[in-house]
């Protein structure tokens, strides 16, 4: 809704503003935390079309945040990762379309689950290197 706003030339709400970044990041690590449980049962219970839009969901959250955390709107013009983002899980692009051939698999589950740890883990890093800055 934002970068829509923002591509637009809108007014909008930008959380992916340095002054923003930490409180809307936040607010979507929750926000999977949340989806993760449900996610969790879909995958148990084999309910992969819940699964499949959970999931959906979940990639939605994921891109929000690893765009935020560069302190970018998400672009997804040239692919789903942009090439000038420092903040990222290792090998992320092949990840990604592990996920999105398999979007209603278990292991595309758990391989989200692990790309969400490892963002998470790198966007502590960046606010403790700012948090040094100021």
């Amino acid at each position: 809704m934002h970068e829509a706003n923002y591509y637009y030339n809108k007014e909008t709400f930008h959380p992916w503003n340095k002054e923003n970044v930490k409180e809307c990041v936040n607010k979507i690590l929750e926000e999977w935390k949340l989806l993760k449980v449900e996610l969790q049962q879909f995958a148990t219970n084999r309910d992969t079309l819940n699964l499949q839009y959970g999931l959906t969901i979940a990639l939605e959250y994921f891109l929000e945040c690893l765009y935020w955390i560069n302190e970018k709107p998400v672009n997804l013009i040239d692919g789903l990762v942009d090439k000038s983002l420092e903040v990222k899980p290792f090998n992320l692009e092949d990840r990604l379309e592990f996920i999105l051939k398999r979007l209603n698999g278990y292991h595309s589950y758990r391989q989200l689950d692990e790309l969400f740890k490892e963002l998470e883990k790198q966007f502590a890093i960046k606010l403790v290197k700012l948090n040094r800055n100021i």
